[in-house]
């Protein structure tokens, strides 16, 4: 009867209304991927096997959606400290251990990556399976502030819980911050914003906290660009600093100059229908992955570029009114939780490509090569279309909860 009853409350199958599912939102996720991985297939140079893992990766994204979606989202919630702890020890590991059968690798002077089995001593060759645990972290933190919310919820009013929470999406968020990973600490600091905006948290507290932080962020911003600073490494500092004076340093904006000419050789339409190959994008480095939107850009021109902005758009207004309809606090929260990730993905990539923002290692959701990060994405679109599958239509709301999406 216990396994009955626990099973029944994993698969919560009379809580489902199938009709409600976001296949809308499914369809446009293996648009982009689709599009991604006739990308990486042509680009000129690209290595065979990033277009067959990510295909894999595609295809497996598939069952893992299937099985997430038929997962009461309610219960996945329910471990939301077990997630806290295992994405803490995977960082952990990632920065401390060095020895088989699982410890940290660094690429380029970063050590984000945990490698399973392989040869330590290898070096570039080793072969050994290797993630990054800060994707990990990127979905257990949207699951962990979402169900920390929804237990304190009428406590919200009170500032201490506003502060606890800042204290614990600090800590994973400072050991990404040490790997060093900069673009990833401002995606969870950015999610993590969106969250506490829609979470009912007094705006008092929130303004009075922006009001504090802002003087701080540009003291910052002066103290990064200073010789004697300590925050960033070396190569980070320089990022940041062609970001801001690109004409003193051209070398280190080579790969964003030459993403900005192939985009602008791109024209109206797009090298693809004049049947040109993409001749631009030859130059960028990392072009199947951080920089795709390049060959976006330079193979199906403005438009095709404007179209694909739009997809994404689109996807996150579908997210947005899952949240809307979800019957309950904890789902609006996932929901938007998971559409801010979608969306501060896209604003970053893009940024970095058109030389907005410094250069930053992050993918472009669901089209860039990168198992990891397309597997934690397509785990998110299975939650997410759980949460579809049980609009507050069919039960009653929580509480008085956020009336301020209404």
């Amino acid at each position: 009867m216990f396994l009955v009853n626990f099973i029944k409350s994993i698969f919560n199958f009379k809580a489902y209304r199938f009709k409600h599912a976001a296949f809308s939102v499914l369809f446009l996720v293996y648009l982009l991927g689709g599009i991604g991985a006739y990308l990486i297939k042509i680009l000129q140079d690209a290595d065979e096997q990033l277009y067959q893992r990510h295909v894999k990766g595609l295809l497996l994204g598939l069952g893992v959606i299937l099985i997430i979606s038929l997962i009461d989202y309610h219960f996945i919630a329910k471990w939301f400290v077990v997630l806290y702890l295992i994405n803490i020890a995977l960082l952990l590991i990632c920065r401390y251990s060095n020895s088989l059968p699982i410890y940290g690798w660094s690429h380029y002077d970063a050590r984000r990556w945990i490698k399973i089995g392989g040869d330590p001593t290898a070096g570039v060759n080793n072969k050994g399976f290797e993630f990054m645990p800060s994707e990990v972290t990127k979905i257990a933190m949207i699951i962990f502030i979402a169900k920390f919310f929804d237990i304190c919820y009428k406590k919200i009013q009170k500032i201490w819980v506003l502060l606890l929470a800042i204290a614990l999406m600090g800590v994973p968020t400072l050991m990404i911050f040490m790997q060093p990973d900069l673009s990833t600490t401002i995606c969870l600091a950015m999610i993590f914003a969106v969250l506490v905006f829609v979470s009912g948290v007094p705006y008092k507290f929130i303004f009075s906290i922006v009001a504090i932080l802002t003087p701080i962020a540009i003291g910052l911003i002066w103290y990064v660009q200073q010789d004697f600073q300590v925050l960033l490494k070396y190569w980070q500092q320089r990022r940041v600093l062609a970001a801001l004076h690109p004409e003193d340093y051209p070398d280190l904006m080579y790969q964003q100059a030459n993403a900005r000419s192939a985009i602008q050789s791109g024209g109206m339409i797009g090298k693809f229908l004049a049947g040109e190959g993409l001749k631009g994008t030859y130059y960028v480095p990392v072009k199947e992955s951080d920089f795709i939107f390049t060959a976006v850009a330079e193979g199906f021109g403005f438009i095709g570029a404007i179209a694909v902005l739009m997809t994404y758009f689109l996807m996150i207004v579908l997210i947005i009114r899952i949240g809307k309809r979800a019957k309950d606090y904890l789902g609006m929260m996932l929901a938007i939780g998971i559409g801010a990730l979608i969306s501060v993905q896209v604003f970053i990539n893009i940024g970095v490509v058109t030389s907005l923002l410094p250069n930053t290692g992050i993918p472009l959701p669901f089209m860039s090569s990168g198992l990891s990060a397309l597997l934690i994405n397509l785990v998110t679109i299975g939650i997410l279309i759980n949460i579809s599958m049980q609009p507050k239509e069919d039960v009653p709301k929580h509480n008085d909860e956020f009336e301020f999406l209404e």
